[in-house]
């Protein structure tokens, strides 16, 4: 078989909404669910959906008028990460909590997340970690996009000085 990146959308139930918080908590909607709504409940924080989450890329979020789709997994994020390029460490923190906030809940979901690269899974299973491939590049750790964050201009004061007449 070949290396295919994808979302096993099937794993969960396919008529609800699964949505992370950054504290740990699971909120599960068995309804449709918009954006908007779930935004104005947690004021500075936005939606994205786990099937985009790619090292190294721009993390965006769902628009505001948009439905949920059932049977997506979403994280509800710090406004400070919409479009930041998201890191390894960024990544593992995302993992972390997904992990501690499945754990609670009675399915295995460490198979529902998009592989991200060749060999890389949000929620890598026990096969997937003894999978490794073996090159030049793994005798020291990579530290790709480990520093790498989004552009943030030096905002100054602008005085102003009343026009002369």
């Amino acid at each position: 078989m070949g290396n295919v990146a994808l979302c096993y959308p099937s794993m969960i139930s396919s008529g609800v909404v699964k949505v992370l918080s950054t504290d740990g908590r699971m909120m599960i909607y068995t309804r449709a669910v918009k954006t908007a709504e779930l935004m104005l409940e947690h004021p500075g924080q936005f939606l994205c959906n786990s099937c985009h989450l790619k090292i190294g890329q721009r993390i965006s979020g769902v628009s505001a008028d948009e439905e949920l789709e059932r049977g997506q997994f979403y994280f509800l994020l710090p406004m400070e990460m919409l479009y930041s390029v998201l890191t390894n460490e960024e990544m593992n923190c995302l993992n972390d909590k997904a992990s501690k906030g499945h754990k609670q809940g009675s399915l295995n979901f460490s198979k529902i997340f998009p592989v991200l690269g060749d060999h890389f899974c949000l929620f890598p299973n026990s096969e997937a970690k003894a999978l490794k491939v073996s090159s030049a590049s793994d005798s020291q750790p990579s530290e790709r996009y480990s520093r790498q964050r989004s552009w943030e201009p030096a905002l100054e004061t602008i005085v102003e000085t009343p026009p002369r007449h």
